[in-house]
């Protein structure tokens, strides 16, 4: 019995204790990757800073756009054409998409009838039309999350309107106006007289400028004698001769 004994312990010995083997851990899952935000704020920031550039730009083309003549629109429109471009070359964050694919749409619009307008057609409100969507849309893109809110501007304290001082009266200067001679006032009864000889007369009794050269024979009208000479009319004309070549009748 012993010996049988001894022989089973042999035998467990041989065969070695069963290995207990602990179940395999399942590892980790990994959570599930985020989506992306339809509006992330850093990429709509940037978006924004991009579209308003544009459309600062389109701003001004049009604006050029209008000033000049139909006949003249072949470069404002290709550089219309080059801004839309630039839109349409952005990719907006998804939320944006709509909005954005609206403006582009509302430049071709205004683009369109900038063409109809150099082609000589009929404009109508095609124009028109295309700037009230750029506004539309615009308004879209502006109410997007993140937008910054508007900075509240204090109202203006009421100051009183600055005195009005009247600018100073300009006086000009006085000119030097010529001393006029009065005509000397004939006498009643003028008598008449006759050159003796070539002679000129002067305006005043002290002028020396002749003013009109006398012949011999000449007939005036007398009147008064000043300083050597006598005052004479010859026709409607007055003046004055010397005292020594008028005889009088």
């Amino acid at each position: 019995m012993r010996r049988y004994f001894v022989l089973f312990v042999l035998l467990l010995t041989a065969c070695g204790t069963p290995v207990t083997v602990a179940p395999p851990t399942s590892a980790p899952t990994s959570a599930p990757a985020a989506a992306a935000e339809p509006c992330g704020e850093v990429a709509l920031r940037a978006y924004r800073t991009s579209y308003n550039n544009i459309i600062n730009r389109w701003g001004q083309a049009t604006v050029h756009a209008g000033q000049v003549s139909p006949a003249d629109l072949k470069q404002p429109i290709e550089d219309m054409q080059k801004i839309i471009d630039d839109l349409a070359a952005i990719t907006p964050p998804e939320c944006a998409q709509p909005a954005h694919l609206a403006s582009v749409e509302a430049m071709r619009t205004t683009l369109r009838g900038y063409q109809e307008l150099q082609a000589q057609k009929n404009v109508g409100a095609t124009i028109r039309n295309g700037i009230d969507l750029l506004a539309d849309a615009r308004v879209r893109i502006n109410a997007l999350p993140g937008q910054p809110a508007p900075t509240p501007t204090a109202p203006p304290t009421n100051t009183p309107l600055p005195t009005f001082t009247p600018a100073p009266t300009f006086t000009p200067l006085p000119t030097n106006t010529p001393t006029v001679t009065p005509t000397p006032t004939a006498t009643p009864q003028p008598r008449q007289g006759v050159i003796l000889g070539r002679t000129q007369m002067f305006e005043t009794a002290s002028s020396n400028s002749p003013i009109k050269t006398l012949l011999k024979d000449t007939r005036v009208l007398v009147f008064e004698a000043q300083k050597g000479r006598l005052h004479i009319r010859l026709g409607g004309v007055d003046g004055w001769v010397a005292q020594s070549v008028v005889v009088i009748r």
